[in-house]
C-alpha cells in the first residue's frame, strides 16, 4: 500500500488569537532541537523508517529560516513555504498531487504533537474499518492532530484540511494511541521531552557518542579537562564547555552553545548558538534567543546583557569574525594594564630573608569589628559568603 504523508506546520486550531502557543523565542517548536536534531526532522526520519518515502512539508518558514538542520539533514522532505492565511489550503493542493501521483492513502500531521505510533497498526485500523479519514486521539480522547486520508476522498480531505483536522465528513474511524507521546505546547513540554529521552523513555536517540554511560557527546565538542559532566547529559556539535562548568540532570547544550567559565548548569535545555555567560547558576530552565524560560515560575526573562547570556551568528565567517575582534580587544587592554599598573610589593628571594621577614597577618591585624552595613540597600555588605551546591571539590 502506497502511503504519503503532509507534515504541516501551523498553530493548533484553538489558538486564534496569536497566543505564542508552540513557540520557543518566536520560533515553532517544529524547529528546536532536541537532542542534536530538530523535532520536524526526526517525525519525517521516523515516517522513512515506516516506509513512508514521500513526506511534504508545509510550513510558514522557509527550512533555513531558523539555526537548526538544514534540508540536506532529510533529503526525503519536499518543502512547501506559504503565508499563514494560505497554509491548509497549501496542504490540500499537496494533498491532490499526491493522489495523482497513485497514493493509497495520505497520513496528514499538524506538527504539533510528537507521537510514536506503530505506523502497520494504524493503516489496519484505517483498512478493516473502510473509512475515508481515520483521526488519531490519545487514551482520554483528545486530538492528536493527525489523520489518515484515503486518497481517493479527495472531498473528504479537503473538508478535514480546511477545519483543521477537528472535523470530518463521511465515514470516519478514531485510532486510539496509548503510547509516548508530548504534545510540544511551551517549553516545558520541550525540556520534558529532553529528559524523557536522556532517560531512554523514548526512541529519540541523541546525534553523538556516548563516551561514558549516560553522557553523548557530538562531533565537534570540546570539554575542559575541568570541566564536570554529569550523567545523564547531551552536549552537542561544536559545544564549548570551558573550565571549571558543571553540566548536570538531564542538561541538553545542542549544538554550537557555550558554556562558560564556573558556570553551572542542572536541567537546562540550551538551544542553539546560546552563550552563556562565566559564573552563573542556571537550573530548570529552557534557554536561547537572549531569553530564558524559568519552568517553576513559569516566567519568560529576556536578557540583554550579553556577559550572562547571548547568542553567536548562526553565520561561521561571522562566528569567526567576532572571536577575532575579542582577541584583537583583548591583547591591548593586557598590554597596556602590564605598562600602567601599580607596582607589586616585593618578595623575598632567598630562604634566610624569607625566615626573618615579619609576617603581615601579624604586623596589620583585622579589625574584629564588622564593616558598616552600605547606604545602599540593593549592595552586598562585605562579610557576605555565598555557597554554590556544585564545584569541582
Amino acid at each position: 500500500m502506497d502511503v504519503k504523508a503532509i507534515l504541516i506546520v501551523a498553530p493548533p486550531a484553538e489558538d486564534k488569537q496569536g497566543s505564542g502557543a508552540e513557540l520557543v523565542g518566536g520560533m515553532p517548536l517544529a524547529f528546536a532541537d532536541v537532542l542534536g536534531k530538530p523535532m520536524l526532522y526526526r517525525i519525517a526520519d521516523r515516517l522513512v523508517n515506516n516506509g513512508i518515502q514521500s513526506i511534504a512539508v508545509v510550513s510558514e518558514s522557509a527550512a533555513n529560516s531558523w539555526p537548526t538542520a538544514t534540508p540536506g539533514d532529510s533529503p526525503h522532505l519536499q518543502w512547501m513555504q506559504e503565508d499563514a492565511a494560505n497554509l491548509w489550503r497549501t496542504a490540500e493542493h499537496a494533498f491532490t498531487d499526491f493522489a495523482q501521483a497513485g497514493a493509497d492513502a495520505v497520513l496528514v500531521w499538524r506538527v504539533g504533537a510528537y507521537a510514536e505510533f506503530d505506523m502497520e497498526e494504524f493503516l489496519q485500523l484505517h483498512v478493516d474499518n473502510q473509512s475515508h479519514v481515520t483521526a488519531m486521539a490519545d487514551a482520554d480522547g483528545a486530538p492528536l492532530d493527525i489523520c489518515l486520508i484515503a486518497a481517493s476522498r479527495r472531498n473528504d480531505a479537503a473538508y478535514a484540511l480546511r477545519h483543521q483536522l477537528r472535523k470530518f465528513r463521511g465515514a470516519n474511524a478514531t485510532f486510539y494511541f496509548e503510547g509516548f507521546h508530548n504534545r510540544l505546547r511551551d517549553s516545558r513540554d520541550l525540556r520534558q521531552l529532553a529528559i524523557d529521552s536522556l532517560q531512554q523513555l523514548t526512541n529519540i536517540e541523541p546525534i553523538g557518542d556516548e563516551v561514558r554511560p549516560g553522557v553523548w557527546l557530538g562531533k565537534g565538542a570540546r570539554v575542559h579537562r575541568r570541566a564536570r559532566v554529569l550523567s545523564p547529559a547531551f552536549i552537542g556539535s561544536k559545544v564549548r564547555v570551558r573550565a571549571s562548568a558543571v553540566v548536570t540532570r538531564c542538561t541538553s547544550l545542542e549544538h554550537h552553545a557555550v558554556v562558560d567559565c564556573g558556570t553551572v548548569v542542572e536541567d537546562v535545555s540550551v538551544l542553539p548558538y546560546s552563550y552563556l555567560g562565566a559564573g552563573l547558576d542556571v537550573s530548570h530552565s529552557v534557554v536561547g534567543f537572549r531569553r530564558l524560560w524559568n519552568l517553576p515560575r513559569n516566567v519568560e526573562v529576556e536578557i540583554s546583557d550579553a556577559k550572562l547570556l547571548g547568542m553567536a551568528s548562526a553565520n561561521a565567517p561571522m562566528r569567526l569574525l567576532a572571536s577575532a575582534a575579542s582577541l584583537i580587544s583583548f591583547v591591548p587592554a593586557q598590554v597596556l594594564r602590564g605598562l600602567f599598573a601599580p607596582p607589586q610589593r616585593g618578595y623575598a628571594t632567598s630562604v634566610p630573608e624569607a625566615m626573618h621577614e615579619p609576617c603581615s597577618a601579624l604586623t596589620n591585624s583585622p579589625s574584629l569589628q564588622a564593616p558598616a552595613p552600605s547606604v545602599d540597600a540593593g549592595e552586598f555588605p562585605a562579610n557576605l559568603v555565598a555557597a554554590r551546591r556544585y564545584g569541582n571539590e
